[in-house]
């Protein structure tokens, strides 16, 4: 009879895929804007956040800033993410807590949510949070 020894161990490993294509850096004190990048507008009533660009780790902090922005006022949310292209697990989880962190009663509105926002929140799991998502 043969016996088998296993030996094991965790591992864990990041992988960073490189998502956008390289290109040489702007000269010195110009930045290219780049369809990658977040940016974040608020519109005062009803508290709307339009969002477009990508939301990972490089943009990570102006999206946390700009949700705890809206959670302050303590209004419902109305989130556009109409040009929204990407969001990593990390941004969906910052929106979820975001929406727990609402007074009771309060929601976040998701307006034109893409595909990979929408999977990530199914994924997050079914406990019950004031995010509802807009139906076309």
């Amino acid at each position: 009879m043969e016996v088998f020894n296993a030996d094991f161990r965790t591992v864990i490993m990041t992988i960073w895929p490189e998502a956008r294509p390289c290109r040489p850096p702007p000269a010195a004190g110009l930045r290219d804007p780049s369809p990658h990048d977040l940016h974040v507008d608020l519109l005062e009533a009803p508290a709307l956040l339009r969002v477009s660009g990508e939301i990972d780790r490089t943009t990570r902090r102006l999206w946390e800033e700009a949700l705890g922005g809206l959670v302050i006022r303590g209004e419902d949310m109305h989130l556009d993410f109409s040009g929204l292209t990407f969001v990593d697990v990390r941004g969906a989880w910052l929106l979820t807590e975001a929406a727990r962190s609402l007074p009771v009663g309060k929601k976040v509105f998701l307006h034109h949510a893409p595909y990979c926002l929408r999977s990530v929140l199914t994924l997050i799991g079914p406990d019950p949070s004031p995010i509802e998502v807009e139906t076309q």
